[in-house]
């Protein structure tokens, strides 16, 4: 949610910022084996196995923590291990956002799982570089990434990272599959227009592959920080898709306000399952360490 002033890059930054991304390997030891180019080419299934937690989570990396990424994760990962029980394996994928690239680093680590990482072109306080990133089991492969709509042309880049994600315990490129997202749009109160046009961009503007929009050839989970509320116009492409908390909340008070103020601010989108998509288990768990709460669900589809 928060603002910052940024610094652009040189050209030749911009041209590659769209093509970065990093893959993290599991910790040593962990028994398993990078994957991400076992199957190139296999899109994302149309199914996905059922009641698997997702999350979203506004670290706020950068002026709450400077790119400092100390044991406060280790807090953070161990309070959302709790979520599922303490088994990580009930997770699908979890979104963070306001991530300096160590940061998503380590919450991969503490958390046994893998992660890829958008830079948006500005410095973490540290030099480090500043984006979203998403972590997961393990993915067939992860999407070129991209920057949003910046339609007043000033600093403070947005971006997006996907990838084709797996629930733990399924391997090879048979297995229930969903495209996975982590995004975080545009702050600011007259900055609704420019909201309005990262949305379209993400739900039908955006072609990954230079050819079909992004959620064509299977399910699509969105997580992120999309700093507006339910009933703001921006986000009708949006709800389009079934969000976690249900039906589109008009006032205050919200079912699970995510910001500091009492305000939601982020969200859990799914689009074109087969069958009906279902959530359970919608919570937030508020946090010691970020202006925002950690939101949470429990996705199940239909298999097929």
């Amino acid at each position: 949610m928060t603002t910052r002033r940024t610094r652009r890059r040189g050209g030749a930054r911009a041209i590659v910022l769209a093509l970065l991304c990093v893959l993290v390997a599991l910790p040593a030891g962990s028994g398993a084996t990078p994957d991400a180019a076992a199957a190139p080419e296999v899109a994302a299934r149309a199914n996905v196995t059922p009641g698997h937690y997702v999350g979203t989570f506004n670290i706020y990396g950068n002026i709450g923590h400077r790119g400092d990424a100390g044991d406060w994760i280790k807090e953070e990962a161990d309070a959302i291990r709790a979520v599922g029980r303490g088994d990580m394996g009930r997770w699908l994928f979890i979104g963070l956002q306001e991530v300096c690239e160590a940061q998503g680093e380590r919450f991969a680590r503490e958390l046994g799982l893998r992660s890829a990482f958008i830079d948006t072109g500005t410095d973490c306080a540290d030099g480090q570089p500043y984006g979203n990133a998403i972590l997961f089991h393990s993915a067939t492969r992860i999407l070129p990434p991209a920057l949003l709509p910046n339609t007043d042309n000033r600093g403070g880049e947005r971006g997006i990272i996907c990838a084709v994600v797996r629930a733990a315990g399924h391997q090879g490129p048979t297995g229930p599959q969903v495209t996975a997202c982590s995004t975080h749009l545009t702050v600011g109160e007259t900055k609704d227009r420019e909201r309005e046009a990262q949305a379209a961009f993400i739900r039908r503007g955006w072609k990954p592959d230079g050819t079909h929009p992004l959620g064509t050839d299977g399910p699509l989970v969105i997580a992120g920080d999309l700093n507006a509320a339910p009933d703001a116009p921006e986000l009708d492409v949006m709800y389009d898709g079934i969000e976690a908390s249900g039906p589109r909340e008009s006032e205050p008070p919200y079912a699970f306000p995510t910001y500091e103020d009492g305000r939601k601010l982020d969200y859990l989108f799914v689009w074109g399952a087969r069958g009906a998509a279902r959530w359970a288990d919608t919570g937030t768990r508020p946090t010691a360490h970020s202006d925002h709460d950690f939101y949470y669900s429990e996705l199940s589809m239909g298999i097929g």
